[in-house]
């Protein structure tokens, strides 16, 4: 994917730095901040903020291309892992995003970190903390880990491939992203890894428990399960007794008498409950017919105001005027009313309200019977209720007396018979749960069996995937021979015990001559493995679409420890010119950002930015004394094109 940095902006400053396709250097003194302007990049693309004193807490734009699409980029340079980080599309569908940068929160459904990874179609996967550990916690592969391999930082450049002697952690993430972009790390392979992981987790729990339950077994006296078997049926016999003969003691207690005035003692009750029952539902009755009275009484009162309504005002006219007093005089007809000249409403005959009230009345006698009869039968209920409730109490004192007499005599036999019984109880529990441990342990152990012929398969079917894919092994191969030919382009000192480079097929290491990177001794040579590495990841990528490296390289103090003088200064300058061929050739796709204390050894190299001790990556401010058409000295000294007019 092609990834290029067109534009950084240190925001309140005049530091702007503009980076050119192709190959594009930063030079300047030690102090000058080529590092920090390394790590403001870094930031850009998503990576932790780790940055000098001097820029924490301000604001960096950049503007990047990402294929075809060109962002701007707003971000603060500090390490809380929710400052947002603002996003505008330039152009296209001029998208905008406002986005935490590392830690998802509520309302945001992606962080920047993983906006860059779905921006250069890098998988997003999570894979485990400690590879050889299928049981370890689950880890995400960031944009940053990715960026590894696109990023040779100063403080490693002469001593070490991606920091892996002194972080491993990192060691661990630079071999997953080598497997990623390669495809060893193929989806299929990654779902089995994952189901072994389960797999080897429930192993790990499930062979922990059984061995404690059987610590817990052996220093006990259920540890055999035959023993226990036998100890169960003996003790569910002796129990079967002790039930009996309490069953027996129960029938002795239970004679004539007793039973008898048992009997009746449940037919009392029975009877008091159906006695509560129809007294309950006869105060409702009587309720609701007196609900009934009150209604028919009020209805016939209304009828007889109709009735008196009728035979007072039924010939009542107006002759004078209510309102003014004068005279009304004859209008309308017979039909009408002589005030209104409407048409009266027509009302009921007189007969019929009175037959109506009649009706009404004979109801409400009808219904005050009903309550009498309903008042009457409530008051035989409770009474037969209070009878029932002496009858029961008398019933109840009669049994107690004949219990207690026979009980006076069992009582010795009826307490040996129940602890007996408890006894029995109790030790047939502790056998049972003695069996399930051994039923649990038997289930568990059928399976750790299933899961270690689970677990043994899974491995084999990633070997096998690991193995099969004959694309991943040519693209190694590949590897190996642009690492070789970029190293040869270098000149650099070779050994004779064993001609050839090549990236071992286990670390992922770099291996010249036969000598790891480790045993190489010479931090000139480090150096230049290093930069061929990296430059011989890009050359593989850019020929192979299938490999989704970012195709942007940044080279943090290229020539550290190389020497400038005679043999060593030819060999940086093939360095640098074979870095330039690469980008030149691959212009439009590749971008390189070197930086280094003295300008290129080599023309051709567009110089985005130079720094001084006195002209620094964040400018002096400038004096209040000065005019402002004046520049300040470390501004005269740095050239035109980098710098930018905020206004």
């Amino acid at each position: 994917m092609r990834l290029r940095i067109e534009e950084l902006t240190l925001v309140g400053t005049s530091r702007t730095v503009r980076f050119e396709p192709g190959m594009n250097a930063i030079v300047g003194a030690m102090s000058g901040g080529k590092t920090a302007t390394v790590s403001c990049l870094r930031a850009l693309l998503g990576a932790d903020v780790k940055v000098v004193p001097e820029l924490r807490g301000r604001t960096i734009s950049g503007t990047v291309l990402i294929g075809e699409r060109r962002f701007l980029i707003v971000r603060q340079l500090v390490t809380t892992t929710t400052a947002k980080v603002d996003i505008a599309e330039i152009g296209g569908e001029q998208e905008l995003w406002r986005l935490p940068a590392s830690e998802l929160q509520a309302g945001y459904d992606q962080t920047f970190r993983n906006w860059w990874l779905d921006m250069l179609d890098l998988p997003a996967i999570r894979v485990p903390r400690a590879p050889t550990d299928d049981a370890s916690p689950l880890v995400p592969v960031t944009i940053s880990d990715y960026l590894m391999y696109c990023v040779l930082k100063q403080k490693e450049i002469d001593n070490s491939v991606f920091g892996t002697p002194d972080n491993n952690h990192k060691n661990i993430k630079r071999k997953y992203v080598f497997d990623i972009l390669y495809g060893l790390y193929d989806p299929e392979a990654a779902g089995l890894r994952e189901h072994l992981r389960k797999v080897t987790t429930e192993l790990n729990a499930l062979t922990a428990d059984a061995a404690t339950l059987e610590r817990i077994l052996e220093n006990t006296t259920f540890a055999s399960r035959a023993h226990l078997e036998v100890q169960r049926q003996q003790t569910e016999q002796q129990l079967a007794q002790a039930r009996q003969t309490d069953l027996n003691l129960t029938q002795e207690l239970t004679d004539t008498a007793t039973v008898s005035l048992r009997t009746q003692v449940s037919e009392a009750e029975a009877e008091l409950a159906r006695i509560s029952d129809a007294s309950a539902a006869e105060a409702v009755s009587r309720s609701r017919l007196e609900e009934l009275r009150d209604q028919l009484i009020a209805q016939s009162r209304r009828l007889t105001r109709a009735l008196v309504a009728e035979r007072l005002l039924n010939d009542f006219e107006f002759h004078t005027c209510p309102r003014c007093g004068a005279g009304v005089p004859d209008r309308g007809n017979e039909n009408t009313c002589r005030l209104c000249l409407q048409t009266p409403p027509q009302r009921p005959a007189p007969s019929t309200l009175a037959a109506e009230q009649d009706r009404v009345i004979e109801q409400v006698t009808e219904t005050e019977d009903l309550i009498k009869r309903s008042t009457s039968r409530l008051d035989e209920l409770q009474a037969a209720r209070s009878t029932q409730a002496r009858r029961r109490t008398d019933l109840g004192e009669q049994l107690d007396r004949a219990t207690a007499t026979y009980l006076t005599d069992a009582t010795e036999r009826i307490r040996a018979v129940a602890a007996q019984q408890a006894r029995l109880e109790e030790h047939l529990a502790r056998l049972d749960d003695a069996l399930a441990l051994h039923e649990r342990l038997q289930g568990q152990n059928e399976r750790i069996a299933e899961l270690e012929r689970e677990q043994e398969d899974l491995n084999d079917r990633i070997a096998a995937s690991r193995h099969s894919n004959t694309a991943v092994h040519e693209r190694l191969n590949t590897l190996d021979a642009a690492f070789e030919a970029t190293l040869r382009s270098f000149d650099a000192p070779r050994f004779d015990n064993q001609p050839g480079s090549r990236v071992n097929r286990e670390t992922y290491m770099p291996v010249v001559d036969g000598r790891s990177f480790a045993d190489l001794q010479s931090q000139g040579v480090e150096v230049l493995v290093n930069v061929a590495h990296v430059l011989a990841h890009q050359k593989v990528a850019l020929d192979d679409e299938a490999i989704p490296l970012p195709n942007l390289l940044i080279i943090d103090g290229i020539s550290s420890n190389v020497g400038h003088e005679g043999v060593d200064l030819e060999r940086l300058r093939k360095m640098y010119a074979t870095l330039l061929e690469t980008a030149t050739e691959h212009i439009d796709r590749l971008q390189i950002i070197v930086t280094d204390n003295d300008s290129p050894p080599i023309d051709g190299i567009h110089r985005a930015l130079e720094l001084s001790d006195t002209d620094r990556l964040v400018p002096a401010a400038p004096s209040s004394a000065e005019d402002s058409t004046h520049p300040a000295e470390g501004d005269e000294a740095a050239p035109e094109n980098n710098v930018r007019d905020p206004s």
